[in-house]
């Protein structure tokens, strides 16, 4: 499950009568009730909007190796939420994140590699791979993403075969981008590539399965 993913379990199944057991629970230690005070804090479920306060909480989960509060305080340091804005920290906390397989941290990390980043260097190969992998996972947002560079050719190299099947599953998982980004790339392909790439794909499916 994704940090996104998680979030929307915890701020759809949380009832206000919850709140202390979950407070208590956190100031005695525990990591997972720290991680879910810290949502809250920053949603405003259940308690005032306070992103100082979710900040502390989710710094206090992350010590205790909670992942998805890693990759949220690198979304709090990258936006300036709660904390004076820091490329720096939130690639530190994407970067611990992604190392404990959370396909949310590796797209966001990926999108910090490839700001400003020019073909071929380092940070455009390291992106690539983060994308590959979260889209792997299923991340629609990775999926979009490395379709959409496969398919425009600037960063990478085009790949418009790869760019179809990563647009395709991107809008499977309900990615509108990727949507808008497939349609553009399909009316620069014959209709033979298309019928082509289809078919490929269905291969692929059947054979993963």
């Amino acid at each position: 499950m994704s940090t996104s993913q998680n979030l929307q379990t915890i701020l759809e199944g949380f009832k206000k009568d919850q709140l202390p057991d979950i407070e208590a629970r956190a100031e005695k230690g525990d990591a997972q009730a720290q991680f879910t005070l810290g949502v809250l804090y920053a949603n405003g479920r259940g308690v005032k909007p306070n992103p100082g306060k979710a900040v502390e909480w989710l710094s206090s989960a992350a010590k205790q190796d909670i992942g998805e509060a890693m990759t949220l305080l690198g979304w709090m340091y990258a936006n300036g939420h709660g904390v004076a804005s820091s490329a720096s920290k939130a690639r530190k906390y994407f970067q611990e994140a992604a190392r404990r397989g959370d396909s949310d941290a590796k797209c966001s990390l990926a999108e910090l590699l490839i700001e400003g980043a020019h073909p071929g260097t380092p940070a455009v190969s390291e992106a690539l791979g983060l994308y590959e992998n979260a889209a792997n996972q299923g991340h629609p947002k990775a999926q979009y993403m490395l379709g959409k560079l496969l398919s425009e050719g600037n960063l990478v190299a085009e790949d418009t075969e790869a760019a179809f099947q990563w647009l395709t599953l991107a809008v499977m998982n309900g990615s509108e981008p990727a949507q808008r980004e497939l349609q553009m790339l399909t009316a620069r392909l014959d209709q033979a590539e298309v019928e082509a790439y289809k078919k490929s794909m269905m291969e692929r499916m059947k054979a993963s399965h």
